[in-house]
């Protein structure tokens, strides 16, 4: 079942997310370009399903990039924002459509009663075929058209936008529960070695090298060590749950990790700043968004200037009837009525109450906002970019500190640990030196983690149109 919808899930992203994003062409360009964005789709499609197909065979354990990939279908976020993209296209067929006559047809049906007619009762009908054309209007049309296809690229971008959205949050929560599962091993661990602890200090204390307040001080510690290990259980669950539903899944649902592909000893290097902000400020769909933001509310503008232009317009009409009165059958009264009526129609603008001014200046203000927005936009980008490599350079250079001090505190521990089985230390100089060790610990798992996840999310800026310009480009 899960793999059925993760097809599904590749196909839909796939469509949003690649087969729209080079659609905005010239027009001369836009019909070779979109076939062969459709071949490429369709390769890459062949070759996620053989790729879903051979996990399907594998494993069900998922790494970060199957949640990636499955997300893109069952986040209702990403879902709605791609019916936004389908309005759009809507949108733009509507305004093509502008620039054709429009035709209507009406007809009227009358019964009359007449006392000189024979049977007193007259039926008579017209029929009315009319067509209207927009000749000139200011541009309001072609700008509208441009405007629309502007509007639709604006909600790609969004889309896109909404998509990795989604996607840094399932890389904290898959990073988030990595930390958790690692914290689970490691307190097993722990108690395992406080129940030899105890072991060990009832030997002691039945030949009377402890007393019995150092042997209850140790089973202290281990009734400790078996609650943090709860704890520790319960926070992996959350955290499992809190995956699942960023992917859409029910909490019933047969969903397991692959705890290994994405977890490492040694940590990768942190990629250049520069670099990173180089390519997000290039490619990031927010900053793409918001250019394309600013190209509508100039475009508003235009439009709004020309309802102060004047309007032609080219109307045509066809009329004709019939009645029971005549003594003509109906095809000939159909034939003998035919009226035709062409006619040009010039409206020119006077007043009209400070309409059109008051929508210009409202658009010029929105062209301040959107430029004031933009210029938000890229400097939320680059704080954020700055922001995560200054805690990756931090985390990493606190994971060193980490293993240097657990390697400190694991020998200093097996030292006192030696002494205590010996009888030389009593079990507060034991406790004290394993809480060193576990605090030794947990600062290693907590740096590794925190430098895994800053990494991850400056290669998915760093990468972030790695797949439209290899793919489409």
């Amino acid at each position: 079942m899960l793999i059925r919808r993760r097809k599904q899930g590749i196909c839909l992203f796939l469509f949003f997310a690649n087969a729209h994003l080079h659609s905005f062409v010239s027009e001369n360009q836009s019909e070779m370009r979109i076939k062969n964005i459709k071949h490429k789709v369709m390769l890459v499609v062949s070759g996620m399903f053989i790729s879903v197909s051979l996990m399907a065979n594998d494993s069900l354990a998922w790494n970060l990039d199957d949640c990636l990939v499955y997300a893109a279908e069952n986040n209702i976020s990403i879902l709605r924002s791609g019916l936004q993209f389908d309005e759009s296209e809507i949108n733009l067929k509507e305004a093509k459509a502008s620039l054709f006559p429009s035709l209507t047809f009406n007809t009227n049906q009358n019964v009359n009663f007449d006392n000189e007619a024979d049977d007193h009762t007259v039926y008579s009908g017209t029929y009315n075929l009319t067509a209207g054309m927009t000749i000139y209007n200011g541009g309001r049309r072609l700008n509208t058209i441009e405007q629309s296809k502007i509007s639709r690229e604006y909600a790609l971008w969004n889309f896109l936008t909404t998509s990795n959205n989604i996607k840094i949050q399932i890389i904290r929560q898959y990073y988030q529960l990595l930390y958790t599962h690692e914290s689970v091993l490691t307190n097993e661990q722990i108690v395992i070695t406080s129940e030899k602890e105890l072991e060990r200090s009832t030997e002691l204390f039945r030949s009377g090298m402890i007393s019995k307040v150092d042997l209850a001080q140790v089973e202290s510690q281990y009734k400790k060590d078996n609650y943090q290990l709860v704890m520790a259980k319960t926070s992996e669950a959350e955290a499992l749950l809190a995956l699942k539903q960023l992917l859409q899944l029910s909490n019933e649902s047969d969903f397991e990790v692959d705890y290994v592909s994405d977890n490492m000893t040694d940590l990768p290097l942190v990629p250049v700043l520069t670099e990173v902000l180089d390519n997000a400020l290039m490619n990031m769909p927010e900053i793409k968004g918001a250019t394309a933001q600013i190209k509508i509310s100039q475009l508003e503008r235009k439009i709004a200037a020309g309802e102060w232009i004047p309007t032609i317009s080219l109307n045509a009409s066809v009329t004709t009837g019939h009645n029971t009165i005549s003594p003509d059958n109906f095809g000939k009264q159909i034939g003998k009525g035919f009226n035709e009526n062409v006619g040009v129609t010039l409206s020119v603008p006077l007043y009209n109450n400070r309409q059109t001014k008051s929508k210009v200046e409202r658009a010029k203000v929105s062209i301040l906002d959107a430029e004031l927005n933009y210029e938000n936009v890229i400097l939320e980008v680059s704080n954020t970019i700055t922001t995560i490599h200054l805690d990756a350079i931090s985390a990493q250079s606190q994971y060193d500190a980490a293993l240097a001090q657990l390697a400190a505190a694991e020998e200093s521990y097996d030292l006192v640990q030696q002494k205590f089985n010996l009888g030389m230390l009593n079990a507060v100089d034991l406790l004290v030196e394993k809480n060193s060790l576990l605090n030794a610990i947990q600062d290693k798992i907590q740096a590794k983690y925190s430098a895994l996840l800053d990494i991850r999310l400056l290669e998915f800026y760093n990468n972030i149109g790695q797949f439209a310009v290899d793919g489409f480009n």
